[in-house]
């Protein structure tokens, strides 16, 4: 009984997965709005009601990627902090760039998370979007601890402080400087250049500023 249990198991995970896969597919083809329920069971070959076992709405379904990116994101922090845990100063220099590499290599997670206030959370149920954030904020508080060892001047909390800053300024930058294909065009002609420069050149910058000026008020 044991053994159908497991493989039962492991079909859902792989169904699941599969689901996942198809939306992000098809989220490639359009990023400026999430694909419906119908497009994403076509996409995998399932039929919408077995979407619907795994996943209640489409934001359901972009939450849980959204979820894997933040979650490696943090992974990525917990790494960094055990990599160097006595000299703050190196430990900013390599948080930065593993940092903005991680972010490159999943370009769609900017756009996703930069959706999570105004689209993806507006159409959840109430009790997966609490989970969502106090899962989240469990996850940054543990981080946030992680740093405030590895730099003891931090008041208490100010590791979460930190990490929420360097979130909100990623995820302001990007939306400041995402623009539409409509307008993007603009950005080529030497007036507007200043203004749209390379989002992952001027990612580090301002992060760096940001840190720096924090472990120099603490």
């Amino acid at each position: 009984m044991a053994r159908i249990r497991a493989i039962d198991d492991g079909e859902k995970k792989l169904k699941r997965q599969s689901i996942l896969d198809a939306a992000l597919t098809l989220y490639h083809e359009n990023t400026r709005e999430l694909p419906s329920v119908s497009r994403i069971a076509d996409a995998c070959g399932l039929a919408k009601g077995t979407v619907y076992l795994y996943f209640k709405t489409k934001e359901e379904i972009f939450l849980a990627l959204l979820e894997d990116g933040f979650y490696r994101l943090l992974d990525e922090v917990e790494r960094v902090i055990a990599d160097h845990p006595d000299h703050p100063m190196q430990l900013v220099e390599a948080f930065l760039t593993r940092y903005v590499a991680l972010l490159s290599a999943q370009p769609d997670f900017l756009r996703l998370a930069a959706m999570t206030n105004a689209v993806i959370e507006q159409n959840l149920d109430q009790q997966i979007a609490l989970q969502f954030k106090a899962e989240l904020l469990r996850r940054m508080n543990r981080a946030g601890m992680l740093l405030e060892k590895a730099i003891p001047a931090l008041p208490p909390a100010g590791g979460m402080r930190i990490l929420s800053r360097t979130y909100a300024l990623t995820i302001g930058l990007w939306q400041v400087l995402d623009w539409p294909e409509n307008v993007r065009s603009l950005a080529e002609q030497e007036e507007f250049k200043q203004a749209r420069p390379d989002f992952f050149d001027e990612l580090p910058i301002a992060l760096r500023q940001l840190l720096a000026g924090a472990l120099t008020t603490v």
